[in-house]
């Protein structure tokens, strides 16, 4: 896919491994933490995580990588920022971060937050979904389903993850399941 978009920070990131994060707004408290925990995982990986970071979790990954000083492309569904907070503009600095914007709009609303979660599904190599399975089937179960079979793909959900005591039991988790989270 060609990369045709208003960008600040390391364009280079692109090419390397990348993985996609994208989480319901409310996910249980035992699957924040799995997600967590995956995202500390990554950390000890070669993976590029990529998002729009804008849920709740999506959020919490996004800080937990800034601060384990993990590179990170964040996709928005806006125009760029004219100003970053002091750690965003620290990892820009260090090329640990790759920001763009599909849209040249004031404000991320339904249809371009679609349109960031798609080209994000796009760009990335494998993709992990954390959702809430309760209630009504979202946008991001329909994009993890249109994904499926073109990629490594992975659910994180109360019906699919256990509830993982170490690092140990994760890495063995990833690896009984070929998730190719390479160190």
């Amino acid at each position: 896919m060609t990369f045709n978009y208003d960008y600040t920070g390391n364009r280079s990131l692109l090419d390397r491994p990348t993985v996609a994060f994208f989480a319901s707004r409310i996910v249980t408290p035992a699957i924040h933490e799995e997600a967590l925990q995956w995202a500390r995982l990554c950390c000890t990986s070669d993976r590029v995580v990529m998002s729009g970071f804008q849920s709740p979790l999506e959020k919490a990954v996004f800080h937990l990588l800034l601060e384990a000083r993990h590179p990170v492309i964040w996709g928005l569904g806006r125009m760029l920022y004219r100003r970053y907070p002091p750690e965003i503009e620290r990892a820009l600095a260090e090329e640990r971060i790759l920001i763009f914007a599909v849209r040249n709009v004031r404000r991320t609303g339904w249809h371009t937050a679609q349109i960031r979660n798609f080209t994000l599904a796009t760009l990335a190599d494998e993709e992990v979904y954390v959702v809430n399975e309760e209630g009504r089937i979202s946008t991001l179960d329909v994009l993890c389903r249109l994904e499926e079979g073109t990629k490594p793909v992975r659910i994180i959900s109360q019906a699919t993850f256990r509830i993982l005591k170490d690092q140990a039991d994760v890495k063995q988790y990833f690896a009984d399941k070929d998730l190719s989270l390479h160190n």
